[in-house]
């Protein structure tokens, strides 16, 4: 039974190959297939096309042009929305195609639409009976992307470059038919045939302008980038009267252009041949609010610009102070301002190396009032300044310079003997910008530096007390210590040196208690003596 089934299968394997063997092989279909020639070129340029393996029923092949990149068997309107029609054509009886096509301009005969420029294409190949495609092929057009393709003068201007012979220099750059010498970027294609380089729109009227690149085997492609016109004024804001002016690039070729201001013309002139020009105007007397400016010459071209119309800024102080007249620490000052930004914060600094003693808030109109008491600073003129962080305005504030008067020594008196420690007293004198005084004492009376042996600086009152760290050695009242105090007021302004005082300290003495103590028992023993005399004279008797 096991071998009978294995007979079965062989029998039945040897029929199978036999078939096999009998039924003649069918010939294979080829796939459908083109070549452009040449693969790239420009708008308007004449392509070949060659394909074979298309149908020999006399079914025609329509032939796309298209930006948007598809595969085989995907189809023409349903996935391919942007093309061109360019050609139709009956396959011969070997299902061969020779044709050829005009880089059209625009694509047009899809559902979308778009320009034909420099970039990277597609070929597509379908039957008139059917959207699928049968066949693809690459295409590049020549030519050149200008990001951005329009702006005023100096736009910097990107420009992308395909389609171009690869790895060659690129012999130029041309605007307007004039080379380019500044221009940046790469010097030479890639091995693509591509390039990326920079170029600034030089002075030039408006309009539109032809850029051109071309590379060293000759092979060119031109965009156009047009220059629009563009003011610019010296001034954004400022207040009536101001003098503002305009310079303006991009209009016409020597034409007149006004200028006006709110709408009312404020000034004409006249542009020269790259359409640039430079006018001036003083600003009308209106409301604080933002105005246009704007200028248009005869053709129509024209541009605006904001300027916003402030009270004129100013800034002041009460009271005021001159050199007469001077203001001193302490002192309470107001600072007032007008015309700065509304609601901003004011900030107010005082003297040369600014220190901020106050701030404010500008009202709706931009006005603000603020007070701050003068702060230690030396005699002179010292600036005051208010600032909103983008006006800043200033005022002179001018410091005493008048010294305080001379302290008269008072203790320890002339030529006596000081105990110790040591207590110093002066007459005290007064400033407008307060007083501290400096307190010298030295062996010398021309207190040279060398002799002094004790000073002491910033004293606010008017005596000082030598403390057990000071103390002072005793002397003699033939080589005596000297003294004398001067008045330094905030202002840094210092009095003459006082009168020299002269003082001297005894060698060792026994504290005043002790002295009364010894009195004390000497005059008990004394008494106790005679008591004691007494009661023994008594005894004899």
């Amino acid at each position: 039974m096991k071998y009978t089934k294995v007979f079965r299968v062989l029998i039945l394997a040897v029929i199978l190959s036999l078939l096999l063997i009998a039924i003649p092989a069918a010939p294979a279909l080829a796939a459908e297939d083109i070549d452009p020639s040449p693969s790239t070129g420009e708008v308007g340029d004449k392509i070949d096309i060659t394909g074979d393996g298309f149908k020999t029923d006399l079914t025609r092949a329509y032939i796309y042009f298209s930006s948007q990149e598809w595969d085989v068997g995907d189809e023409i309107d349903e996935d391919v929305t942007v093309y061109a029609l360019v050609k139709k054509r009956t396959p011969d009886d070997t299902g061969h195609i020779d044709t050829y096509f005009y880089v059209p301009e625009e694509l047009d005969d899809g559902d979308d639409y778009e320009e034909v420029v420099g970039g990277y294409y597609y070929i597509y190949v379908t039957y008139e009976d059917s959207d699928l495609i049968e066949a693809i092929e690459d295409f590049t057009v020549r030519g050149i992307e200008l990001n951005p393709d329009e702006g005023p003068v100096g736009t910097q201007v990107e420009i992308n470059g395909v389609g171009f012979t690869r790895s060659r220099d690129i012999r130029y750059i041309k605007y307007g038919g004039e080379d380019l010498d500044d221009w940046e970027g790469d010097l030479e294609t890639n091995i693509h045939g591509e390039f990326t380089s920079y170029i600034v729109i030089p002075e030039n009227t408006a309009g539109e302008h032809t850029i051109l690149v071309e590379d060293r085997s000759y092979k060119e492609a031109s965009a156009t980038f047009t220059v629009e016109p563009e003011i610019t004024i010296s001034l954004t804001s400022g207040a009536a009267g101001d003098t503002v002016e305009v310079t303006g690039t991009g209009f016409g070729d020597t034409v007149e252009v006004s200028i006006t201001f709110n709408g009312d013309d404020v000034v004409t002139d006249e542009t020269d041949n790259y359409g640039n020009f430079t006018a001036a105007f003083d600003v009308p007397d209106l409301g604080v609010a933002i105005y246009d400016v704007e200028a248009e010459d005869v053709d129509a071209n024209k541009d605006t610009a904001e300027f916003t119309i402030v009270i004129a800024t100013s800034v002041s102080i009460s009271p005021v102070t001159t050199q007469a007249s001077p203001g001193h620490v302490g002192m309470e000052m107001t600072v007032s301002g007008t015309g700065f930004i509304p609601e901003a914060t004011i900030t107010i600094t005082y003297a040369t190396e600014p220190i901020a003693v106050t701030t404010a808030t500008a009202d709706a109109d931009g006005a603000f009032t603020a007070t701050f008491k003068v702060p230690e600073s030396e005699s002179g003129e010292h600036i005051i300044t208010a600032s909103d962080g983008t006006s800043t305005m200033q005022v002179t504030f001018t410091m005493e310079s008048e010294a305080p008067p001379i302290p008269a020594p008072l203790l320890p008196e002339t030529d006596v003997k000081a105990e110790s420690p040591v207590h110093f007293d002066w007459e005290g004198v007064d400033d407008p910008s307060g007083v501290t005084y400096t307190l010298q004492i030295a062996t010398d009376e021309d207190f040279t530096s060398a002799s002094i042996v004790l000073e002491k600086e910033g004293l606010t009152d008017s005596e000082y007390t030598v403390t057990e760290e000071e103390k002072l050695e005793p002397t003699k009242e033939e080589a005596p210590y000297y003294w004398r105090v001067k008045a330094i007021d905030g202002a840094s302004n210092e009095s003459e040196w006082s009168d020299t005082g002269s003082f001297y300290i005894g060698g060792f003495a026994w504290p005043g208690w002790i002295i009364h103590l010894w009195w004390g028992l000497g005059a008990m023993g004394v008494g106790f003596l005679g008591f004691w005399l007494g009661k023994r004279r008594a005894y004899y008797y």
